[in-house]
């Protein structure tokens, strides 16, 4: 039977739709490592091992994220932030609290893993994401293979760190009067560089923590004798669940405040809980967080 609808007729069963009368709402993402059309199942803090999942859930898609650097002089780098699908598993590691001057450790889930943040001048560098610190604390390549940032140059003239998945720890400053540089911003901060150290007539200031998902915690100075002298800013971090900024803590005289994590604000040295990086003087780097959705 031939066609009934010659070109340029249209039929019943054809609608019009009229561009503008009609109008799209986007579905509002708070960040871009949510995952779309799925449910947040569970949250793990640390020192939990397991975790139960329905029978009949293969798969999972899971957020990691390792634990802050601890601060000294330097404020301590912020954890490090992995995500994907991978296979339904019983068992997890929930990076703990860093102490002062360590770098932080790893959170796992399948084959989902974020490493730390780095501690503080100079120790054992952040790893698979996580930010640096100053001095000899580079940020770190994260799980996705995304580069991290190197870390500022140190000395008279001391520069930022470099942007990165993982992003650089600033630089030291080395002469009396000149501040030592912030940390860069990233998916994972870099925490702020320490001032100079020794007495003099002006004023010594620390660098801040920069800004990320994971903040870093800012520099500090605990052995001048210059009344002056300030200790940096933590950096803010972001609620990845709501699009809140969880802040960074203020420093506090020559001590610099710590870093937000992805699940709390900073408080005085301490990083937030979700890799916050610690602020100097003994500052301890926030504990990573798991979140699982299926």
């Amino acid at each position: 039977m031939a066609n009934p609808i010659r070109r340029g007729e249209s039929g019943s069963q054809v609608s019009s739709w009229h561009v503008s009368s009609n109008t799209v709402t986007p579905n509002q993402q708070t960040s871009f490592i949510l995952p779309h059309g799925l449910t947040l199942r569970h949250t793990v803090n640390a020192g939990t091992t397991s975790v139960t999942i329905p029978a009949g859930i293969t798969w999972v898609y899971a957020i990691c994220v390792g634990s802050g650097g601890g601060g000294a002089y330097a404020g301590g780098g912020g954890g490090g932030v992995a995500w994907g699908w991978t296979l339904a598993n019983s068992t997890c590691v929930v990076a703990s609290t860093t102490s002062n001057n360590q770098s932080g450790s790893y959170t796992r889930y399948g084959h989902i893993i974020a490493g730390g943040g780095s501690g503080s001048a100079g120790n054992a560098g952040g790893f698979l994401g996580g930010g640096g610190s100053a001095a000899q604390s580079n940020g770190a390549t994260n799980y996705w293979g995304m580069p991290g940032g190197a870390n500022g140059t140190n000395g008279a003239s001391p520069t930022i760190g470099r942007i990165g998945s993982g992003a650089g720890g600033g630089g030291i400053s080395s002469a009396n009067g000149i501040a030592g540089s912030n940390g860069a911003d990233g998916i994972s901060a870099g925490g702020g560089g320490y001032c100079q150290t020794g007495a003099g007539a002006l004023a010594n200031v620390s660098g801040n923590g920069g800004n990320g998902l994971t903040g870093g915690g800012g520099g500090g100075n605990t052995t001048g004798s210059t009344t002056s002298n300030l200790g940096g800013n933590g950096g803010n971090g972001l609620n990845i669940l709501t699009g809140a900024i969880t802040t960074g803590a203020s420093y506090s005289g020559i001590f610099g405040g710590g870093g937000g994590g992805i699940a709390g604000n900073a408080s005085g040295q301490n990083g937030g809980l979700g890799g916050g990086g610690g602020g100097s003087n003994a500052g301890t780097g926030g504990a990573g967080i798991l979140y699982i959705f299926y």
